[in-house]
């Protein structure tokens, strides 16, 4: 599953949205939300890396953050024991999301700027 994603759809769970408001509100089809959500989608647009951002009110470093995933093992008896974690962000997705932070820190002091002068 893309983390990107994976990453939405929780936070569109916690607020407890459906994924057809929350399309309406973002401006897109429920079935490209649904798309991105399950991970069908590849790249997702800087645009609409903002508008989820400002409409959840998280910080873009948000979908930066390594998603952690328990690596459980079952033992015979059926107890289930941590064997520690992983990160599981590919380096091309890391490098992604860093371009879409520094994208989105250009915006921000250009804004900053403009709205300066």
């Amino acid at each position: 599953m893309n983390s990107v994603g994976f990453k939405i759809k929780r936070l569109r769970e916690r607020k407890n949205i459906s994924q057809e408001e929350l399309a309406y509100k973002l401006e897109v089809y429920q079935g490209t939300l649904s798309k991105m959500e399950n991970g069908m989608v590849e790249r997702i647009d800087f645009s609409f890396m903002q508008k989820v951002c400002d409409y959840f009110e998280v910080d873009p470093n948000y979908f930066l953050e390594g998603e952690t995933v328990i690596n459980e093992v079952q033992t015979n008896n059926g107890v289930v024991y941590n064997k520690g974690t992983f990160n599981n962000f590919s380096e091309e997705i890391l490098k992604n999301q860093e371009q879409i932070t520094k994208l989105i820190e250009s915006q921000n002091k250009l804004i900053e700027k403009l709205l300066n002068k």
